[in-house]
């Protein structure tokens, strides 16, 4: 991932080069400053994917030889935290559905270009907030594992294990001053994570039914 937020390093999975040069237009004209790979087959795809890996991903859906969902998943399989996104002619709202549900961060019609250089900064944005959520969980789990070990030695509490209270019907926690909260309050407290609220693909369905139509 390049340290720069407009130093972009793209692979363009398309085989129109028209298209694809459409893709590096508007980005240019976004402000980005691109270092492209194209890929118009699996080959190809994989060529660049070694060769350097991008900071976001942009695939038609209907290559001839090259289905995007085989794109989609060969790169949540290789660089999973890669932002994913659909650039294509059309898209139903069910194949719309199903792309997020597989691991696609978002998709932009080519009628509707305009789009691409907002989708791809909040598509940076959240990729990067994710990799320092990441970080800090990581780096939490490493200080509770530490203080674990120390208090084992110290026979306070046994190695790997903290048991706490959770209500078996509202899902609170009991911390140790005897006061019920919510789990997200009890996991702030002890391990200083914070949480932020999106919307997995199942509660999107439940609420609004699975669209994702961007017509008017």
């Amino acid at each position: 991932m390049n340290n720069e937020p407009n130093n972009l390093n793209v692979l363009i999975v398309e085989d129109v080069p028209e298209d694809a040069a459409l893709i590096e237009h508007e980005l240019k004209k976004g402000g980005f400053q691109l270092h492209a790979g194209h890929a118009a087959d699996l080959e190809g795809f994989l060529r660049v994917l070694r060769r350097r890996p991008p900071d976001v991903i942009f695939s038609d859906h209907g290559l001839p030889s090259f289905d995007g969902f085989a794109a989609l998943a060969l790169a949540r399989q290789r660089c999973p935290d890669t932002p994913f996104i659909f650039v294509t002619g059309t898209m139903s709202e069910e194949t719309a559905i199903k792309s997020i549900e597989r691991g696609a961060t978002e998709y932009v019609l080519k009628s509707r270009l305009k789009e691409l250089v907002p989708v791809v900064r909040r598509a940076l944005a959240f990729a990067e907030e994710r990799r320092r959520f990441q970080a800090q969980a990581t780096e939490r789990i490493k200080q509770i594992q530490e203080l674990r070990a120390t208090l084992a030695r110290r026979g306070a509490v046994p190695p790997g294990h903290l048991m706490v209270q959770m209500c078996a019907s509202c899902r609170q926690v009991r911390d140790n001053g005897d006061q019920w909260k919510p789990l997200e309050a009890f996991v702030q407290a002890q391990l200083g994570i914070e949480f932020s609220h999106g919307m997995c693909p199942d509660c999107a369905m439940e609420w609004y039914g699975g669209s994702l139509s961007k017509t008017p």
